[in-house]
């Protein structure tokens, strides 16, 4: 399978990413495109991005400064993708429109989850060592002595 993780993305929306990267691995293409629709979807929710057309999610995601300009029009090219499969409209999807589908849904994912998650930590690790006493590190050279 993909060995693809998200550990910063909520345990549910991880494991439909997961699927749609399985599924690109098996050529499961329009599964892929569609899972990764439903990851969007899914994470607007998430994110507290409830109401509306999945076209006024994302614009409201963006709005609300949880993606970039440009992730926002990553998470529309998943929704367009996505939608050509989940409406029946039985539209083949090439294995490399399905990649590049999956990998805009990455942007998403890191936009919404994993980057705020990352700062955060570096944030707190900043502040943990502001607050930390003075150790041997810290301490001075004493006289005479070479470093």
């Amino acid at each position: 399978m993909s060995n693809r993780t998200f550990p910063d993305v909520p345990p549910a929306i991880e494991s439909l990413a997961v699927e749609a990267h399985d599924c690109l691995t098996i050529k499961a293409d329009r599964a892929a495109v569609t899972l990764a629709r439903a990851v969007v979807e899914a994470s607007a929710k998430e994110r507290g991005v409830t109401k509306g057309s999945l076209i006024a999610k994302i614009d409201e995601l963006h709005e609300l400064g949880l993606l970039r300009g440009h992730v926002k029009e990553a998470a529309h090219e998943v929704r367009f993708g996505g939608n050509e499969a989940a409406h029946g409209d039985l539209t083949p999807v090439d294995h490399e429109a399905a990649e590049e589908i999956l990998t805009l849904m990455d942007e998403v994912l890191n936009d919404l989850f994993q980057s705020p998650a990352r700062v955060a930590r570096a944030r707190q690790r900043r502040l943990e060592r502001s607050q930390a006493p003075p150790g041997p590190a810290n301490a001075a050279v004493p006289e005479g002595t070479a470093e």
